[in-house]
């Protein structure tokens, strides 16, 4: 099956079949500006009123696509993805309900693409526009735009990265493991 040119078997990803169960599903994939990762969200389906969520793979080089990232536990809203410059990191929002507590917790998460690891970052972006504005070898800045009024002024967040506590891919479908960390 084909996604905006990347040939990969994506009906085997999990939740993929519940298109045959809700009459509206639909996926999103955006591509990396070097064209060498993928971000789909997919099986993108309203979970609840006006909430829109799907799950997460991450697709690595266009030829022969490579899955490096599927993240079917926490659940992603229709966004497009932020990259760096260089395209080592990705922001992505997220959603994952925490049935024993009754709650939904919504944090954004920051993807080494180069590493295959994630980090949990508590920043609350509801209403902001993000953009990864600087990235160094120690640091990214976040530039955080207000969607009501993109003329207020932009507030910045500085990410130490060696401060970062990481996780390898492999647990991101290990929500109590890293939520709480």
């Amino acid at each position: 099956m084909q996604i905006d040119g990347w040939d990969y078997s994506f009906e085997n990803l999990p939740h993929w079949g519940i298109r045959e169960h809700f009459p509206y599903v639909y996926d999103q994939l955006t591509q990396s500006l070097t064209g060498e990762y993928a971000i789909l969200i997919y099986s993108i389906a309203e979970v609840s009123m006006c909430n829109e969520v799907g799950c997460l793979a991450v697709l690595e080089r266009r030829e022969h696509p490579l899955l490096i990232l599927n993240a079917y536990k926490a659940h992603f809203p229709p966004q497009t993805p932020v990259f760096s410059a260089n395209g080592r990191y990705v922001c992505l929002n997220s959603q994952m309900y925490l049935p024993d507590q009754n709650r939904v917790e919504c944090p954004l998460l920051l993807l080494d693409l180069y590493e295959r690891q994630f980090t949990v970052l508590a920043i609350d972006t509801h209403g902001y526009q993000i953009a990864i504005q600087n990235q160094t070898e120690k640091e990214l800045i976040l530039c955080l735009t207000p969607c009501s009024n993109p003329s207020e002024p932009e507030q910045q967040v500085s990410i130490q990265l060696a401060e970062l506590l990481r996780h390898p891919f492999q647990e991101i479908n290990m929500l109590e493991r890293w939520l709480k960390s």
